[in-house]
């Protein structure tokens, strides 16, 4: 075991009524790839996961643990409880942005009235535990973006006290593949991956964190 990992995965779903939600497409995949080639480098794993196929889910043995969770305030929580013991800490989830101010507890009956829907921002979770930080950690996000991509990724690596960033697009959301993008807070350099799998996008988020620390 060469370090602790905790990894955060999958979307969240914020439940307007008990049978309907806000959420997004993300299938864990990016993250069961994540935790895959963390068990190729005998890392320990938390893994903390959104709703998502059982078959979106590493299969960790005896090296480390699987949480799941449905909420973006039920992950933040969870992530909380770890944060602390982990040297590496990789949030691969798809957080919904929004949820529900009230949320009713009885299915909400098809009116023909037009429905408004008031919502509230969710937690930002990268940053909220980053805050706090150490020296010692490293800490890499994501940043899904349709426009002005590498602006928002730099601006997103800054505000969220990450040290890394992997920029992609829609279009990796629920695929196999997608393309792929890295920025390092150290150096300030954009580099570009490519299009590849998820397993190989594992692999090189494995190399940067191995360069995070040799520069640290």
């Amino acid at each position: 075991m060469n370090r602790t990992l905790l990894v955060l995965s999958g979307p969240t779903h914020e439940y307007i009524d008990p049978v309907r939600f806000i959420g997004n497409a993300s299938s864990g995949l990016m993250g069961k790839a994540i935790a895959e080639e963390a068990l190729r480098h005998n890392d320990q794993i938390i893994f903390i996961s959104g709703p998502v196929a059982p078959t979106h889910l590493p299969d960790l043995g005896s090296a480390g643990q699987v949480v799941r969770v449905t909420e973006a305030e039920e992950m933040l929580v969870a992530a909380q409880s770890h944060f602390h013991a982990a040297d590496v800490i990789i949030f691969a989830a798809a957080v919904a942005d929004y949820t529900p101010q009230e949320k009713q507890t009885e299915k909400m009956a098809k009116s023909e009235e037009e429905l408004i829907l008031r919502l509230k921002a969710t937690p930002d979770i990268a940053k909220t535990l980053c805050a706090s930080k150490t020296e010692n950690q490293i800490a890499l996000g994501f940043a899904l973006q349709t426009a002005e991509g590498e602006k928002n990724a730099r601006r997103k690596l800054k505000s969220k006290n990450l040290d890394g960033i992997v920029l992609n697009t829609p279009a990796t959301l629920g695929a196999e593949s997608g393309s792929f993008s890295f920025l390092s807070a150290k150096n300030d350099a954009f580099e570009p991956w490519g299009t590849i799998s998820k397993t190989k996008c594992a692999e090189h988020i494995f190399q940067a964190l191995e360069k995070i620390s040799r520069e640290k």
